[in-house]
């Protein structure tokens, strides 16, 4: 997916997370005092959750998106928070002084960052937000692993249509690889002591999540260019591009249906 151009699929998407949900590995760091800096903040949910936990503190929201700034800038105001902010920003140069955090946090942000200077993206990443957080304090990181992915009943073009975004990521050079966030976080400067590895598992699969996860697959797959990328480099035909989204409302109406994949977490400590 195009981290910069959000559509309205992808927001709905990320407005539906909340800290306890996908960050419930680092809530028992918080203090009241922190500053804490949430990295590709989307439409700030978790931020702002985030922020009702430090009252004597502060977040700061950053993402690459305008249109996820925007959003996130009306829930904060619709909620009253006070103490956090939102700006337009890249994770490549966050816009912060070295040492400012007492926390850095990014939830599915290293998996879309692409390889550069010889390093993968999720190194270079991990670099930058160590690079502003304060010495003692913690680098969070929650990012899913792609071969993890478990998806019933077997309809055509569901399972084809995750294996051409698995294609397009290997192609710009992204890895969706949670799993390897301890070897990352060494190669990014933090001793091996220093990194504590969990992992976490999200599954669809009442028919309230699987009607919402189906149909915001099959929304995301309509609006996004993801498939005509796709086409374009022979990964999938355009006729098994058009049965791609239907393929996800079936599989949102099957009454068997099942999806789960497992996410790395890594807490580093500075």
């Amino acid at each position: 997916m195009d981290m910069k151009n959000y559509n309205q699929a992808m927001i709905a998407t990320y407005s539906r997370r909340t800290a306890v949900e996908s960050s419930a590995y680092m809530l028992p760091l918080i203090q009241p005092h922190m500053r804490i800096l949430d990295v590709g903040c989307g439409p700030g949910t978790i931020t702002l959750d985030l922020a009702a936990l430090v009252p004597e503190g502060s977040v700061d929201g950053i993402d690459a998106s305008d249109s996820a700034i925007e959003n996130a800038q009306a829930l904060c105001k619709q909620r009253g928070i006070a103490n956090a902010t939102f700006v337009v920003g890249d994770i490549a140069k966050l816009p912060f002084n070295d040492d400012s955090f007492d926390i850095v946090h990014a939830h599915q942000v290293l998996i879309h960052l692409p390889g550069q200077h010889g390093e993968p993206g999720p190194v270079w990443g991990l670099k930058e937000m160590r690079r502003v957080c304060k010495p003692g304090g913690f680098v969070c990181a929650r990012e899913a692993e792609w071969s993890s992915i478990v998806i019933y009943p077997r309809i055509h073009g569901v399972k084809e249509s995750l294996d051409v975004l698995s294609r397009l990521a290997d192609h710009s050079g992204k890895i969706i690889a949670g799993g390897r966030g301890r070897e990352f976080a060494r190669r990014a400067g933090f001793s091996p002591e220093a990194i504590t590895a969990s992992a976490a598992c999200v599954t669809y699969t009442n028919s309230a999540d699987r009607a919402w996860a189906g149909q915001n697959m099959a929304f995301r797959f309509d609006a996004a260019a993801d498939l005509r990328k796709g086409v374009e480099l022979g990964f999938v035909t355009e006729e098994e591009a058009t049965r791609m989204p239907a393929a996800w409302r079936e599989w949102a109406e099957a009454e068997d249906g099942f999806y789960s994949m497992l996410h790395g977490q890594i807490v580093c400590t500075k």
